[in-house]
């Protein structure tokens, strides 16, 4: 990504964990702590039947791996962490555990990652044909990504140890990882196990509830998607039969629409999450101490007023806003099936949440035909997104940013 688009919170963000692995301070994040003597309000949910309290606000540490950062929200009272494997190409893991072990309270902190594994995205299911990025999915290449991401997090065991980004049923009961992970829980390397999921939502946590093996469902939920009163019935649902329920994605994509960058009540926005009793916990994603500070003070009054619901419902009917809804009615519109959902997950990434890393590795999940680089072939874009997004126009700029290389 060209330097000059880089914005200054990103660059906190993305080079804090390299000054931590050098022993060098760094001033410039610690100089926005806010007072250490501020109090917070802090609301508790219980977890399904992990029976774990966690505050209604957590911290998903995707975009940053600020050790300030991390730091500063153990400070306020946030005691569950959200991570993945791939995160920040595993710098969100390590950044977490050279804290806690610093800290000396890897007991006192939930921690959650995922495990993701290669995918038939014709088909929805998982893959025997792996890569690098996205290895096979057997029970062998689960155990390798663990033993990596407990030694990153200097620690033996996952509070809660997801199977991350299951795109349909069928993927949230796979048995041969299914059955890896309860496994893995017999053998206390995860106190409790659960699914991931950022597509046809509501019928994948319906399969992982009825399979009676997960714990935990993390899903993305938030006040414009299409299905939003159907994922809202089977995350009842899933609290009605004790497994517990995570919220990601829960600003939207953080911005309302790419033109003239206008932002989401992220407020509002978390409050409209939160007033569903059902959900445990957030993890919105943070990059700075304002940020956090922003989205720990929800609790202190989760009330929605009626100038933020006329805000969420007039942003929920606008058209093109940066949060893709991963209908996939655009792929039939394409000649050559390129695998549009994924790359506008890649343009959210980086327009929405400035975190390049994650944008290039979701833009490297796609095989060759389905990929950035069949876009470089076509003169002009003729896929249509039935809600608005200008596909042509984010397909160009990652192409621009060159997207296609990674």
């Amino acid at each position: 990504m060209k330097q000059k688009r880089m914005k200054r919170r990103d660059f906190i963000g993305k080079a804090a964990f390299g000054f931590l692995s050098a022993g060098i301070s760094i001033p410039i994040a610690r100089a926005n702590l806010t007072d250490k003597n501020q109090s917070y309000k802090i609301i508790y949910r219980t977890l399904g039947r992990t029976r774990l309290r966690i505050p209604i606000v957590s911290f998903g540490v995707m975009n940053s791996d600020s050790p300030d950062l991390i730091n500063k929200a153990l400070d306020i009272g946030i005691n569950h962490l959200d991570t993945a494997h791939l995160y920040l190409r595993g710098n969100s893991e390590r950044a977490i555990g050279e804290v806690l072990h610093a800290r000396g309270s890897r007991d006192k902190v939930y921690l959650a990652t995922k495990m993701r594994f290669a995918r038939d995205r014709e088909r929805n299911i998982f893959s025997l044909r792996g890569n690098e990025r996205e290895p096979a999915a057997t029970e062998e290449n689960l155990f390798r990504q663990l033993e990596t991401s407990l030694k990153r997090l200097r620690t033996d065991y996952i509070d809660i140890l997801y199977l991350h980004s299951c795109y349909s049923p069928q993927m949230a009961v796979y048995e041969p990882l299914m059955n890896a992970l309860v496994k893995v829980k017999k053998q206390g390397k995860a106190r409790f196990i659960g699914i991931s999921t950022h597509k046809d939502e509501a019928n994948v946590i319906l399969a992982a509830v009825k399979a009676n093996v997960y714990d935990v469902v993390l899903t993305a939920y938030n006040f414009v998607q299409k299905n939003r009163e159907e994922l809202r019935k089977a995350i009842q649902y899933a609290a009605d039969k004790g497994v517990g329920v995570v919220a990601m994605k829960t600003q939207g994509g953080r911005q309302l629409q790419e033109e003239g960058k206008v932002e989401i009540n992220h407020e509002a926005a978390l409050k409209w999450v939160l007033s569903d009793e059902n959900v445990c916990t957030t993890i919105p994603g943070m990059t700075t101490f304002s940020q956090l500070e922003q989205n720990f003070k929800t609790m202190s009054n989760l009330t929605l007023s009626e100038a933020e619901q006329k805000e969420l419902q007039f942003a929920s009917k606008q058209k093109g806003i940066l949060y893709c809804q991963y209908c996939r009615n655009c792929i039939a519109t394409c000649p050559k099936s390129v695998e549009i959902p994924t790359l506008m997950r890649s343009y959210m990434y980086m327009e929405g949440y400035g975190n390049l890393i994650q944008a290039q590795l979701t833009t490297a999940e796609l095989p060759k035909n389905q990929g950035l680089n069949v876009c470089l072939e076509c003169s002009s874009c003729t896929a249509i997104c039935p809600n608005g997004i200008s596909i042509n126009s984010r397909l160009r700029y990652l192409i621009a940013e060159k997207m296609y290389l990674v």
